[in-house]
């Protein structure tokens, strides 16, 4: 689960990572009034979860209540990746100089946490910064004083930028340990005229697998409108950005439809995940759910059944493409009564073929149209 920016600082801050005064507003006349509490100038911030927010224009400094009242309407009518701006957060503008880059990170190929830093930070670091990374694992137990104070010396860092670096450092990793997160992000570190150091952004991505424990965080709202959705179903759900929307039944189904389609030459607009089962209710579910997708030209469904009865896919599929029109419906079924489920839909308008690749390459001609 990743969290918002504004969701990222209140973490920060209650780990004692400073952060600049701000306010989340949920609409243009709460930005406005935010302003008597933040101050001009300030910065206006599109509260999205894709990336490159910064260069489609979703952070923008303000210095004029006009100003302010003009790019509040432009940042909430602002799509970044084709996701809508969920609320601006107005924040109070930081004089700084230098820009750095600080994470902890779970790296999967050393299987092991790691801290990053780099003394070049804000928008693409990664090809910036390429080679100025410098980084030291993490143990279990924590990471250690002398660790960090290594990590700032490697980087350069004296005085009271040193000792302000050690500190946000041990606190961001205290922070990823306890409420065992994937990533926590601070990108920039700001570094102000007098050495002292500030976050300017937040990246934290919560470890899905351990939400369990950490009850606080189901009160957050949905990454996603339809993932919210899907979790309520229990699927497993990802939005992606092409136009092939693919449901099936088991992860590695799934997985290997999604490899299918992108041979194909097309691209994946959802991962969804049914579960073990493809009960008809829930077959209903999750075409209802990717009807919802604005970028979907074809639905391909892809279903074994074992224990699940394929008739019981076949009258979901019919009762939802029969409620209203929705975007061509491509579906590979096989498995316990497969004879019938074919029958039932021979005349339903969703064909049905014999192989996954036979289904997959008729979905993605049809996105393709």
């Amino acid at each position: 689960m990743r969290l918002f920016e504004y969701e990222g600082k209140a973490l920060f801050s209650r780990y004692g990572i400073p952060v600049p005064r701000s306010k989340l507003a949920r609409d243009e006349s709460q930005a406005l009034s935010a302003l008597g509490e933040v101050g001009l100038p300030a910065v206006l911030k599109a509260q999205v979860l894709s990336g490159g927010r910064g260069n489609a224009g979703g952070v923008v400094l303000v210095r004029t209540r006009g100003d302010a009242e003009k790019e509040a309407g432009r940042l909430f009518a602002l799509k970044v990746g084709g996701e809508p701006t969920r609320a601006l957060l107005v924040e109070e503008a930081s004089e700084h100089g230098e820009e750095m880059y600080v994470s902890i990170t779970l790296n999967r190929g050393r299987r092991e946490f790691v801290a990053l830093a780099s003394r070049s930070g804000g928008m693409e670091v990664e090809s910036r910064a390429e080679g100025a990374m410098v980084d030291v694992p993490v143990p279990l137990e924590g990471l250690s004083d002398s660790a960090a104070s290594e990590l700032g010396a490697r980087l350069g860092l004296s005085g009271k930028t040193s000792a302000e670096f050690r500190s946000i450092l041990l606190k961001l990793e205290r922070l990823c340990r306890e409420e065992e997160c994937e990533l926590a992000e601070i990108n920039p570190l700001a570094v102000h005229a007098d050495g002292s150091l500030i976050a300017l952004d937040s990246k934290v991505v919560l470890d899905d697998n351990a939400l369990f424990r950490h009850p606080e965080f189901s009160q957050l709202p949905p990454e996603d409108p339809l993932e919210g959705e899907a979790a309520r179903f229990g699927f497993a759900f990802v939005r992606l950005d092409g136009r092939v929307a693919v449901v099936g039944n088991g992860a590695g189904l799934v997985l290997s439809t999604l490899d299918l389609v992108a041979d194909a030459g097309g691209k994946a607009a959802c991962f969804l995940d049914l579960g073990g089962g493809a009960q008809r209710d829930r077959v209903e579910a999750a075409l209802r759910l990717v009807r919802g997708l604005p970028s979907a030209r074809a639905v391909l469904v892809n279903i074994f059944g074992g224990i699940t009865r394929t008739t019981d896919v076949a009258e979901g599929l019919i009762d939802v493409v029969s409620e209203r029109p929705m975007v061509p419906v491509f579906a590979r079924i096989s498995g316990a009564e497969e004879a019938e489920a074919r029958a039932l839909l021979s005349g339903s308008g969703v064909p049905v073929y014999a192989t996954a690749q036979e289904a997959v390459l008729a979905a993605v001609g049809e996105a393709g149209r």
